[in-house]
């Protein structure tokens, strides 16, 4: 027994003699790879998941670098060890520059679309990397000199295939998995071994669970592999779906018969920025003339329904009044399609259709997707070699348009707004809104430069006659994720809608979906005879009050004409704010998280909100004394305490900010300090509240306090 110990220890002892110097490249490519990974879990898992387990990520970190490098040990030519290595230093970096605009893992698929990077899409990227993304670059690099210089002749002459490090690793890695997925039947949280990995909660929850190589495969097998094609069964319920969809072949909205069409997609509108007016400045005067207008539709509660394909996704529902995929991008894996598209059906009037960008043909696939949404002419950069500015293009296309033979259909997709937003055009007071992060303040610049742009061009229509025949429609591509900022009434989860010229005067207050614009286009402009009417409803049809995300998540309340509410909450704590979030998420709550400062919260919007509900510190110091451990020992002092010669500091700040916040109507409720509750309520009726009146608890004692403005 003990000769056989001595010939496994002394196997092992030459196993590691001949492979010295494999084993120390090994080491050295291990973490690089494992610092890769870890900027992949810090910057994404870890931003959106504050509880996630590190120790856990540390373990799963170093399994997934051990099993995605391991294959170089069956390799003789050990140098090939860096192609793993750079192609996954690319997607970790790719990933976490994705994720800083879009708060998403960058899905598989669109690594396929590399033609696409224009200098717009490259620009954004670039301007997303911190000094944090070296952790994917730097030990590659000196991994790299290391073993150009001091190991590749050593490692050479060591050079055989060794089969049974991979089998251990590999086999070390799938029982690890076995074990996490036995302990979470255990915790009934799945219900056999395979569910943690077929089921698809959202991108970045599945990389929590299942680490960077689950993730691979798993998006190795759903976003490139082609598509089963559809069965009868699913073909019937398509149909018998479609079937029961409401038609109308009436026109009773429709403008004039002939009347051109101009649909401007303008890049990352968010639609909290129409009618604001900050530092004595309108961010979009001229979209706040067209919404004033009496001849005009507007709807500011557009649900965003891309995904993948981003801008290109919007394009595509506009055009066809279908959804988009929901792995890739239709403009890149479904080009060759013959679409049925609001181009097609103004051609059967004889319209010409003409589409133009401020980039390249390459810019998502244009070119391409043009031709299958039946538009005659794809104009891009406009002649230039490189994208041009929102004022070139309109520029450009009021001197096609001149000169258009009429009835026309012009598409102008813009790109100013793009991210990012470093360098604003001619900088206005809007710089100086106090209250938002730099991000915010520049996009409203940039905002305001398009919005200066379309006006220009609605004035250049006027001046050559073509305003009063042309319907002017406007759409946001998709909204745009910004810095986190306190200011009330501004949300950058809804896009925009707005139609000039319409023949009818509508302001759609609830929700609706990006797939709603499409039938909305046809009901305007005399097509409702088209053979197809999209998968949305036309607004000014169907009392729409809802929409469903790409993750089925439904947002509004169905039949609703009442306006979306938005629910957003303050709290001065990032690590309270961080557990709520946590809850948000899980219980699909949909609410807005800011961090805020009630005492420097100024400059804000007014008419903001509906109700405001505050439990504010209310707890004297002198009162501290009399307090139960339990409470001391769990709440944060910041939660709970007032000085005695102000105790109501918090409620005389939150009322005076309601006087601005709260539309008229708007409600207010307090939870206050029982010995208050007369104070309180002269306190408010000085902030000019009505209607004020203290409401006792279970136990006799004033509780809460309810005003109007």
């Amino acid at each position: 027994m003990i000769g056989k110990s001595l010939d496994i220890g002394s196997s092992v002892i030459r196993f590691f003699s001949k492979n010295f110097y494999t084993l120390i490249l090994f080491a050295l490519v291990l973490i690089s790879a494992f610092s890769s990974i870890w900027l992949f879990y810090f910057e994404i898992v870890k931003d959106t998941n504050p509880l996630s387990s590190i120790p856990a990520h540390i373990v799963k970190t170093l399994f997934d670098a051990m099993v995605l490098m391991s294959p170089f040990f069956v390799v003789k030519r050990r140098g090939f060890v860096f192609i793993p290595l750079i192609l996954l230093d690319v997607f970790c970096l790719s990933a976490v520059w994705y994720y800083r605009n879009y708060l998403d893992i960058i899905p598989f698929s669109s690594f396929l679309l590399y033609e696409n990077l224009t200098p717009l899409l490259l620009e954004s990227a670039f301007a997303s990397a911190r000094w944090i993304d070296c952790l994917a670059i730097v030990p590659t690099l000196m991994t790299g000199v290391f073993y150009k210089f001091v190991l590749q002749k050593r490692v050479q002459k060591e050079r055989r295939r060794l089969w049974w490090p991979v089998i251990v690793i590999l086999s070390v890695f799938v029982c690890f998995h076995i074990f996490l997925s036995v302990r979470d039947i255990k915790s009934k949280q799945y219900d056999s071994l395979t569910d943690r990995f077929v089921t698809f909660p959202n991108n970045i929850l599945y990389f929590d669970l299942n680490g960077m190589c689950g993730y691979i495969l798993y998006h190795a097998a759903t976003s490139l592999l082609p598509q089963p094609e559809l069965t009868e069964e699913e073909t019937i319920r398509i149909q018998d779906y479609l079937d029961a969809y409401p038609r109308y072949a009436d026109n009773i909205y429709s403008v004039n018969e002939n009347k051109n069409l101009i649909l401007i997609i303008v890049e990352s509108l968010n639609s909290w920025v129409i009618g604001k007016s900050f530092c004595g400045e309108e961010i979009t005067p001229c979209l706040n003339r067209i919404v004033n207008d009496s001849n005009s539709i507007t709807a500011v509660h557009v649900l965003p329904q891309v995904k993948d394909g981003r801008s290109s996704d919007g394009q595509f529902m506009f055009n066809t009044g279908l959804l988009p995929l929901k792995s890739g991008a239709v403009a890149t894996r479904y080009d060759d399609v013959d679409y049925y598209s609001i181009a097609k059906a103004l051609k059967r009037r004889n319209y010409t259709a003409v589409n133009m960008t401020v980039d390249g043909n390459n810019y998502w696939n244009q070119a391409e997707i043009s031709v299958a949404y039946g538009y005659d002419q794809n104009i891009d950069r406009l002649g230039g070699g490189t994208s041009v500015t929102d004022s070139v293009l309109m520029e450009r296309a009021i001197e096609k348009i001149k000169v258009q033979k009429t009835p026309f259909f012009y598409q102008l997709i813009t790109g100013t707004s793009h991210k990012p937003y470093n360098e604003p055009y001619r900088k206005t007071k809007l710089s100086g809104a106090t209250g938002f992060p730099e991000e915010v303040r520049n996009y409203m610049e940039v905002i305001h430069y398009t919005d200066r742009c379309i006006g220009a061009f609605v004035d250049s229509l006027r001046s050559n006659g073509l305003y009063d025949n042309t319907v002017i429609a406007i759409a946001s591509d998709h909204n745009q994720l910004l810095s986190p900022c306190g200011v009330p009434g501004y949300n950058d989860t809804e896009a925009a809608f707005i139609v000039a010229n319409a023949g009818v005067k509508y302001t759609h207050t609830s929700v609706m979906g990006q797939i709603d614009i499409y039938p909305t286009l046809l009901d305007i402009m005399n097509c409702n005879d088209y053979a197809w009417k999209g998968l949305g409803y036309s607004i000014l049809r169907t009392p729409v009050g809802s929409a469903a995300g790409w993750n089925g998540t439904v947002y509004g309340n169905e039949g609703d004409s009442l306006a979306s509410r938005q629910i957003e909450a303050w709290d001065i704590s990032e690590e309270a704010l961080a557990i709520a979030r946590k809850n948000n998420e899980e219980l699909d709550a949909q609410v807005t998280f800011c961090r805020q400062d009630v005492f420097s919260a100024d400059g804000m919007q007014s008419g903001s909100y509906d109700i405001i509900v505050s439990n504010p510190p209310y707890v004297t110091e002198t009162e501290k004394r009399e307090m139960e451990a339990n409470v001391l020992d769990w709440e944060p002092e910041l939660a709970l305490f007032v000085p005695d010669e102000d105790p109501l500091r918090f409620y005389r700040r939150i009322a005076e900010l309601g006087r601005e916040l709260l539309r008229p109507d708007g409600k207010l409720y307090f939870e206050i300090n029982q010995a208050y509750g007369q104070d309180m309520i002269r306190m408010i009726e000085m902030n000019q509240y009505r209607d004020v009146r203290v409401i006792k608890d279970i136990f006799g004692k004033d509780r809460i306090l309810t005003a109007n403005r």
